[in-house]
């Protein structure tokens, strides 16, 4: 008996380019994270810091090879992301206003009704849109610092460190928290680094309105998007 059959019918939530995405972010923005902290606080001495300063620019490489690659070969699922993390109704800003019912389970352990959701919550949309505008500023920034630096006028390179700095603080801050809301929501974890799928019963449960009005069977048990195809 298959994997699927065992659990029962299954959706395929993250198709394959979009995990190779993920994976990409993991292998570029987190060691560039973690080391643009190492570059700001210098906590180290300077030939470690030239080793971690070599570290960031490969981790930035590998983001932006990452971004552009998904765009090319990606390119519908960004316009869906695009269009997911500006969908905005009533029922977001009541998740939001009530933190998605996270604070209260995980430090009080109560269980609050939640508005439904699609197939992103309210948090991963803001998440969305923090990343987007985000990322972009902090590759345009970090490769002109890179490459302009010497030659540039100290004024404007000033002003793009300054902005480098603080937003890659800020999402970083933020990336290690939705890793440990990840983590926390494993099955989701498990779905993104895994086949991409989850099962109807865990769908239906954090994203009900995504199940009920996008999703449709397919043979084999497994369920998925209209156009998509499995996970391989």
């Amino acid at each position: 008996m298959s994997h699927h059959d065992e659990h029962g019918p299954r959706v395929l939530k993250h198709p394959l380019i979009s995990r190779l995405f993920h994976w990409g972010l993991i292998l570029g923005f987190l060691p560039a994270a973690i080391t643009g902290f190492a570059i700001w606080l210098q906590p180290f001495s300077e030939n470690v810091q030239n080793l971690i300063m070599q570290i960031h620019i490969i981790g930035a490489s590998i983001l932006t090879i990452s971004c552009i690659l998904y765009t090319i070969f990606g390119f519908d699922r960004v316009i869906a992301f695009t269009r997911r993390i500006f969908s905005w109704d009533d029922r977001d800003i009541a998740w939001m206003m009530i933190g998605g019912g996270y604070p209260q389970k995980m430090l009080l352990g109560k269980k609050i009704p939640v508005p439904p959701m699609g197939k992103m919550n309210s948090g991963q949309k803001q998440m969305g849109i923090m990343m987007l505008f985000g990322g972009i500023i902090l590759i345009v920034t970090g490769w002109a610092l890179y490459a302009f630096l010497p030659v540039a006028p100290k004024a404007a390179m000033y002003w793009f460190d300054m902005v480098h700095l603080v937003i890659g603080i800020f999402l970083g801050l933020c990336v290690f928290a939705h890793i440990f809301l990840g983590i926390y929501n494993w099955g989701e974890f498990l779905c993104m680094f895994g086949d991409g799928t989850q099962s109807i019963e865990e769908a239906k449960h954090h994203n009900p309105v995504w199940v009920e009005n996008e999703i449709e069977p397919v043979k084999g048990g497994q369920t998925n998007l209209p156009g998509q195809h499995q996970a391989g």
